[in-house]
């Protein structure tokens, strides 16, 4: 049983700077692209190799029409820092200092941020999500995003 936070509701909106300084509105995707957030847990040993995977992935989502959006639960330094670990990065990384985490149910009660994964469709809804690690490995995250983008 998958988790379903918010499946069939309307995603909230965010306005983030990206480690790289761009500006990144979840709105910016709407009508054209599906857009695939990633909440990652930067404060585990398997953070880099989260991002390494998801950059692996980006360029088949973005094949089907979807851009990846990572968001990173550290300051810009922390997540630039990141970042840099990963060369090529596919995708956007934002810091988020938990309100748009809190917003999607991300967020813990102790400020921690869960590993989650969300589907946003062209409409601006939810149409998928996915908890825990397994939801941010390359192979689930494509065959759901496959899946909804039929």
């Amino acid at each position: 049983m998958g988790y379903d936070f918010g499946v069939g509701r309307e995603a909230p909106t965010f306005t983030l700077s990206a480690v790289d300084g761009s500006e990144i509105r979840l709105n910016q995707y709407r009508g054209d692209w599906f857009t695939v957030l990633a909440f990652i847990p930067t404060q585990t040993p398997a953070a880099v190799e989260t991002l390494e995977r998801l950059s692996k992935a980006a360029g088949t989502i973005w094949g089907l029409r979807g851009q990846l959006v990572g968001l990173c639960d550290a300051g810009r330094d922390e997540c630039l820092a990141l970042a840099a670990q990963v060369p090529g990065l596919a995708f956007p990384l934002l810091p988020d200092d938990g309100a748009v985490a809190r917003q999607y149910g991300a967020l813990r009660k102790d400020g921690t941020v869960r590993p989650m994964a969300f589907i946003v469709d062209r409409a601006g809804k939810i149409v998928w999500t996915g908890e825990g690690e397994a939801a941010l490995k390359a192979p689930k995250l494509i065959a759901a995003f496959r899946d909804v983008v039929r």
